[in-house]
């Protein structure tokens, strides 16, 4: 939807009223030469969509792109609105993105149009033919951003290589794992890791990067009154892309546990060999009111805390539990000196070796 008549004639008058000064900050000479805006004619906008897509890492950017309007660029709404928006896929085919919501797309990698801005939000495709598009669009798109996890996504393309770029802060640890050659940044709303590409940090951030990126293309008074149509009262996009608050998740526990060493009571300490490089976990075990075995296991570079262990049974040294919200189960072995327990962490049909040795030790 563009907008309303009534919407229309109110924001061309506040927008008619300061022109001169978006003009002035919009002037070509004073931004990258690769967002310079067209007179006339639209801007086209291609969101990359697969199954388990992020809603608001797209339909963030989505309501930005589409709500800004430049009185002077026409008469009508549609002269007046100078993005296009569609999305693109794999197929033509329905499929679900979180929370349920149905998508059609509306192109394939084959048959979309020319973008001038690509939006990558956070997904669960990784096509090869995905990401030869994405590499394509670097070198032919004016701008190429992604939203939360959507960085792995230009990362398994190959475009990050040797550059800054951000992600969701839960993602850290495995992002740095799989990239070893992009310069990881912490502690930012959205990075510019080259004259094309651009990352942005964990969902909302992206509509601080939409902002941005308008402000680029049409200066800061018509980003400005786009965030004021909005109602979006974020200002991380006025700036070099810092974040001003700490998203890192809490410290994990206190626990029951932490004050016992008995047995396979206590704390425990690991890594797990992933494909990906390894990755820190802690088992957290004690007794409940009923004297039943329970506990917790954290991965804090995963940005996974006090995970709740299901069907934990203990006999003749050997544990074994389930981790349901992970989908995986372990089993292991303490040694006679109830130091260390070593096991295995399977999912599904794989199984990693995963060795605990107790806190501190």
């Amino acid at each position: 939807m563009r907008g309303s008549l009534s919407v229309l004639s109110i924001r061309s008058l506040v927008l008619a009223a300061v022109a001169s000064t978006a003009s002035a900050e919009g002037d070509p000479r004073a931004m990258p030469t690769h967002t310079v805006a067209p007179a006339k004619g639209h801007i086209p906008v291609a969101f990359v969509l697969t199954e388990g897509a992020t809603m608001i890492d797209f339909a963030g950017p989505w309501e930005v792109f589409q709500d800004v309007m430049i009185p002077s660029r026409g008469p009508t709404m549609d002269d007046q609105m100078p993005f296009e928006l569609f999305t693109v896929s794999d197929s033509k085919k329905p499929f679900r993105i979180s929370g349920g919501l149905q998508v059609v797309p509306d192109f394939t990698f084959d048959d979309a149009p020319q973008p001038k801005i690509v939006v990558i939000p956070a997904q669960g495709g990784r096509s090869p033919k995905m990401l030869e598009w994405i590499r394509k669009k670097t070198t032919q798109s004016d701008v190429v951003m992604s939203v939360c996890t959507g960085a792995f996504k230009l990362g398994a393309a190959g475009v990050l290589k040797g550059k800054r770029a951000t992600t969701h802060d839960d993602f850290f640890g495995p992002f740095q794992r799989e990239f070893p050659d992009v310069l990881l940044q912490k502690g930012m709303r959205y990075v510019q890791s080259d004259s094309v590409v651009f990352t942005a940090g964990g969902l909302s951030s992206g509509i601080d990067l939409a902002l941005h990126i308008v402000e680029l293309y049409f200066g800061r008074t018509v980003a400005s009154e786009t965030a004021r149509m909005m109602e979006y009262e974020g200002k991380g996009w006025m700036g070099d892309g810092s974040a001003t608050a700490s998203f890192a998740p809490p410290p994990a526990g206190p626990h029951p546990s932490d004050t016992l060493s008995g047995g396979v009571l206590g704390n425990w300490e690991g890594t797990l060999g992933a494909d990906r490089g390894p990755v820190a976990v802690a088992l957290h075990i004690w007794r409940d009111e009923h004297g039943a075995l329970t506990g917790t296991v954290d991965s804090p570079e995963e940005g996974a805390l006090d995970l709740p262990i299901s069907a934990v049974r203990y006999e003749q040294r050997r544990l074994s539990f389930e981790v349901s919200s992970a989908g995986g189960r372990y089993d292991g072995t303490l040694d006679g000196e109830e130091a260390a327990l070593s096991g295995t962490w399977s999912k599904g049909e794989r199984a990693l070796a995963l060795t605990l040795r107790r806190a501190g030790r």
